[in-house]
């Protein structure tokens, strides 16, 4: 009897260290995007009309003008769930019970992004920058063909 609990107990150790070993891989290879990349992303549109940012980005969250130069504004916001992970131990066997759990990592994640660009009177594009998560900002910028 106690040799089937020491093994229960080593059984649910080892299933353990090789769940928080799984997870940390599973971790480790998320990928995130650089900020250097949506700066090269955002930047390709430099020199452009603001009418084709319109018609490829649609209609700006807010226009505005400031001695001279018009800003158009256009914000972004991402819901996802994260997925989680379980783990948990419980008891069995004739004198072992109880239970323990917990969830890692997971939950609701909101992300922002506001990406604003300059432009002249004859509605060149003149600086633009971003400010928010890099991955929504990068996702929000559409590729310039």
């Amino acid at each position: 009897m106690l040799i089937s609990a020491y093994t229960n107990f080593y059984m649910i150790g080892l299933i353990m260290r090789y769940t928080i070993i799984f997870a940390l891989l599973l971790l480790g290879s998320c990928a995130s995007i650089n900020p250097n990349q949506v700066d090269s992303k955002l930047s390709s549109w430099q020199g452009s009309n603001i009418s084709t940012l319109i018609q490829v980005w649609g209609l700006p969250s807010t226009e505005r003008e400031i001695q001279g130069m018009k800003y158009a504004e256009w914000n972004s916001k991402e819901v996802s769930n994260r997925p989680s992970i379980n783990l948990g131990i419980g008891g069995f066997g004739s004198r072992i019970f109880g239970s323990i759990g917990t969830t890692l990592f997971g939950g609701r994640k909101e992300s922002h992004c506001l990406v604003q660009v300059a432009y002249d009177s004859q509605g060149q594009v003149k600086s633009s920058n971003w400010k928010g998560d890099p991955d929504t900002c990068y996702d929000s910028i559409p590729e310039k063909e």
